[in-house]
C-alpha cells in the first residue's frame, strides 16, 4: 500500500509543477499505480477463490436440513441401510424423520458422542434428553455419551434425564407431531 502512497505523491507534486518535464513521469507513475494495484486485486481475488473452493467442495451436509456436519460433530447421526449406503445428519431431530420413513431398510445407526465426537452404536449410547445444552433442529436437547458414567456426571452439571436410543427417538417422533 505504501508503494501504492509514493506513486501518487509524486503525482500530485509533478501536478503542482505543471512543468512539462515533470509531467512525462506522470504517466509513468499512473502506470505503476495501475500495474500494483491491478495485481493486488488479482492476487486477492485468486486467494479468496482458491479458498471459497477448498472449503465448499469437501464440506459434508446433513441429508435432511442441509447444515454442514462439520459444525455439528457432536451432535451427528449416521443411518446405515441394508444395501451399505449410508445417510448423515446433524441431530436426532433430523435422523429421527429419516429412520422413521426407512424402517425395515436400516442395518444399524451410529451416533456421535457429545465429549469425543467419535461415532458409536446408538443402541449402546445413553443419551441425555432436557440438559440445559441447546437442542440442534429441536427444542429439546438430546445428546449421546458412551458411558453411563460420563452421562451422569454430565448430567450433574447440565441437568436433564438419561434415557436409552429408543426411548430418545420416541420423545423425539412426538415432539415432531
Amino acid at each position: 500500500m505504501k508503494p501504492l502512497l509514493r506513486e501518487g505523491q509524486k503525482i500530485l507534486k509533478a501536478w503542482k509543477c505543471r512543468n512539462r518535464r515533470d509531467w512525462k513521469h506522470v504517466g509513468e507513475h499512473l502506470n505503476v499505480i495501475i500495474q500494483r494495484a491491478a495485481s493486488l486485486i488479482i492476487t486477492t481475488l485468486l486467494l479468496t477463490g482458491i479458498y471459497a473452493s477448498a472449503h465448499t467442495a469437501e464440506r459434508e451436509s446433513c441429508a435432511v436440513c442441509g447444515m454442514y456436519l462439520d459444525l455439528y460433530e457432536k451432535t451427528r447421526f449416521v443411518i446405515l441401510f441394508n444395501d451399505d449406503t449410508s445417510k448423515s445428519t446433524c441431530s436426532l431431530a433430523c435422523a429421527s424423520g429419516v429412520i422413521n420413513q426407512n424402517r425395515g431398510r436400516i442395518k444399524g445407526v451410529k451416533v456421535a458422542d457429545f465429549l469425543t465426537g467419535k461415532l458409536l452404536d446408538a443402541d449402546k449410547a445413553y443419551f441425555l434428553e432436557g440438559s440445559d445444552i441447546p437442542g440442534v433442529m429441536s427444542y429439546t436437547g438430546r445428546i449421546a455419551f458412551s458411558s453411563k458414567t460420563q452421562a451422569l456426571i454430565f448430567r450433574n452439571k447440565h441437568g436433564g434425564r438419561i434415557i436409552t436410543f429408543d426411548q430418545a427417538l420416541k420423545d423425539q417422533l412426538k415432539d415432531k407431531e
